[in-house]
């Protein structure tokens, strides 16, 4: 089985309005390209993430590939507590003890005051990942984000979720990272990650 993790395309930037960033014009174009490089992989379905920049990249990959798509809250990105809705100025200015320590990336911590760790992240990614391995699907996409992607590849590898943040600067846009599932062994591995060559006509920025 062949899970292909896409991280969704540029959204617009605005630090107040986690929940419903849409995708730039240039996120919809690297969405239409990484579509057309799925449409060769023999994709069986598509899952998205409810946030709607990947509902958006979703919907646009599959113009190309005519799956199902099914949302899931499982794979929405971390929340980040007080910074999803004022912002990393505002969270590095109230939890200056929280932004020391969050800087070392030695700890899996939450984000204050009421936030996700990479550990709650994969917990509940972990649901969707047992749903897919347990169907007699081959060929997967998840649309999903930076932070999810990186909980998620630590969860399979077993590697603790501080060193999340060794894994890309987050992944580029759209890129494609992609994990091999043997149902014989029960083991995952790890055959690519953070693949942009596809986005040579739209490269990140």
């Amino acid at each position: 089985m062949n899970i292909y993790l896409v991280r969704h395309g540029q959204k617009m930037e605005d630090d107040k309005n986690h929940e419903s960033l849409e995708l730039t014009d240039r996120g919809f174009i690297q969405a239409d390209i990484v579509g057309k490089r799925l449409k060769n992989y023999n994709i069986d379905k598509i899952y998205s993430s409810n946030m709607k920049r990947a509902i958006q990249t979703a919907e646009t990959i599959n113009n190309h590939l005519n799956v199902e798509i099914t949302i899931s809250n499982d794979i929405r990105e971390i929340h980040m507590g007080v910074c999803d809705t004022k912002g990393w100025a505002y969270l590095q200015e109230k939890y200056p003890d929280f932004i020391k320590e969050f800087n070392k990336h030695e700890t899996d911590l939450r984000y204050p005051p009421d936030g996700e760790c990479g550990e709650d992240v994969w917990n509940r990614a972990m649901n969707l990942i047992n749903e897919i391995i347990n169907s007699d699907l081959e060929n997967v996409v998840v649309v999903t984000h930076g932070g999810v992607i990186r909980s998620i590849l630590c969860g399979v590898l077993q590697l603790h979720q501080a060193r999340r943040f060794c894994l890309g600067a987050p992944p580029e846009n759209c890129s494609i990272s992609i994990i091999k599932y043997n149902k014989n062994t029960n083991k995952f591995c790890l055959h690519s990650f953070n693949d942009y060559a596809h986005l040579d006509g739209c490269p990140p920025q």
